[in-house]
């Protein structure tokens, strides 16, 4: 075994992982209003009854959300309800960028968008235009002021409540995210 080999090892676990918190413990917060493009659920692979539920379920006005701590986090959750989405709000300083990623089980049953307060994509919103069965998404502020912003889990199945898992969040800047 090489001299350095146990020296590499204490490293890599002497770096403290993110805190944890349970989204249930998070302040609630305003949601935003529900982005304008379509229900990632297919309609027809449920009962019809389901697809109605669901689809008045998320008519409503503003979609639950929560307050993200400040600084690297995971946060778990679950989906609750048959709207089948919720918010994570974030305040970004100047010069920061966001990044979530979601674990779970069945990744694949999850999207991950950025919105701002009224449902709508700005500028430094970086999404992934295909379903990778990646969910995942990032916001670069590259403005003089901070930004809030909300990060919305959606499902692409009807039937997904109660489905748990965790969202990762990292947190840096604008300058060492374009290598500068």
């Amino acid at each position: 075994m090489p001299a350095f080999l146990p020296l590499l090892l204490t490293v890599a676990l002497a770096q403290a992982a993110p805190p944890e918190y349970n989204a249930s413990d998070l302040p609630k917060v305003n949601g935003p209003r529900p982005p304008k493009y379509p229900d990632p659920a297919p309609l027809y692979t449920g009962t019809a009854m389901d697809a109605y539920i669901r689809r008045m379920a998320r008519r409503g006005g503003l979609i639950d959300a929560v307050a993200l701590p400040e600084g690297d986090a995971i946060i778990k959750d679950k989906m609750e309800g048959v709207a089948g989405r919720k918010a994570y709000q974030a305040t970004v300083s100047p010069g920061q960028t966001v990044k979530i990623r979601l674990r779970s089980d069945h990744e694949a049953w999850f999207v991950v968008k950025a919105a701002n307060r009224v449902g709508l994509v700005e500028k430094g919103m970086v999404h992934h235009s295909m379903h990778t069965c990646d969910p995942q998404t990032t916001y670069v502020n590259s403005s003089k002021e901070a930004k809030t912003v909300f990060f919305i889990v959606d499902t692409t199945e009807l039937n997904a409540s109660h489905v748990p898992y965790s969202l990762h969040v990292t947190v840096g800047d604008v300058a060492a995210s374009q290598g500068k």
